[in-house]
């Protein structure tokens, strides 16, 4: 992966995860509302259930549309294809179905989820479960022609199956996936590894080295600050409060090398961080220096 020569435009998009803070009102008007404080990414967000109608997506689906507002959804936290229970593996993936439907009229990208838990299963054996189950759901998904990715997430606690590696190994196997890096997760699940160029410049070699551009065009990225202890993530923080991982690093490389990425905030201040990591990112297109930017971080 060598830099770009030429910087010509930012090739990133921003947003929030679910309704910005600063908004009151119906979903449909979100897309309107991020456009004009100069964010262009949504992540429709069904984590408790999924109640998005066929009628109220595709009105969400021509606002985005008309406003230059790419989609992509969280689908519920309620699933666990490593269950030990069949029947809990079973209601997974009709939840992950009935999201990558919903995400389908949307027309968003990809649709992010949680792959599970090891519980008392090896995690070689918690991912091998997992892998065959959600195989399912892709072939289903296919037979139905929903267009939407299948994007597993880097988890950030030591006791859920979503490691790096693990998600990798996921993407390499399932059809029509891709990885969804949630760098804060990584960096709270790794004990505080993001942190230099370096740092993000392993992940994204690696990333290239198993999956080439499965992974990329654009890449899908969660980020926040984030508090984290010996079992791994804790809770979301503001930027400014002093906790990793480094964004200015991240933003560099992105920058540099003209890569297409999606980055999502799950700051407890959404769009507010959003715009925050946008204006680093173009004052880094425009060549500042890394002094100037810092107090942003």
């Amino acid at each position: 992966m060598t830099p770009a020569k030429k910087r010509v435009k930012l090739k990133i998009r921003f947003g929030p995860a679910g309704k910005p803070l600063g908004f009151k009102g119906d979903i449909v008007k979100v897309p309107s509302y991020l456009h004009e404080i100069g964010l262009n990414a949504l992540e429709v967000q069904q984590v408790r259930q999924i109640n998005i109608k066929k009628n109220r997506a595709l009105e969400i689906k021509k606002a985005a549309e008309e406003n230059n507002v790419l989609l992509s959804l969280h689908a519920p936290y309620a699933i666990n294809f490593s269950s030990e229970k069949e029947e809990i593996i079973e209601a997974s993936k009709q939840r992950l179905l009935k999201a990558l439907e919903v995400a389908h009229w949307l027309g968003a990208y990809i649709v992010v989820f949680h792959p599970g838990y090891y519980g008392s299963r090896k995690p070689h054996e918690a991912l091998e479960i997992a892998i065959e189950a959600i195989k399912d759901v892709a072939r289903i998904a296919k037979r139905k022609r929903l267009r939407p990715l299948i994007g597993p997430e880097t988890m950030g606690k030591k006791s859920q199956l979503g490691s790096l590696d693990e998600i990798i190994d996921m993407v390499k196997e399932i059809p029509n996936s891709k990885p969804v890096l949630d760098l804060p997760h990584i960096h709270a699940r790794e004990g505080g590894i993001l942190n230099t160029r370096k740092d993000y410049e392993k992940i994204f070699e690696r990333l290239e080295d198993e999956l080439g551009k499965k992974a990329f065009n654009p890449l899908h990225i969660h980020f926040t600050k984030i508090e984290y202890s010996e079992k791994g993530e804790r809770r979301h923080h503001a930027f400014g409060e002093g906790y990793g991982p480094r964004f200015i690093p991240l933003a560099e490389i992105l920058v540099e090398r003209e890569l297409e990425a999606t980055i999502i905030s799950e700051s407890p201040i959404l769009e507010q961080d959003a715009i925050k990591m946008k204006k680093i990112a173009e004052s880094i297109l425009k060549g500042k220096s890394k002094k100037s930017l810092e107090k942003l971080e």
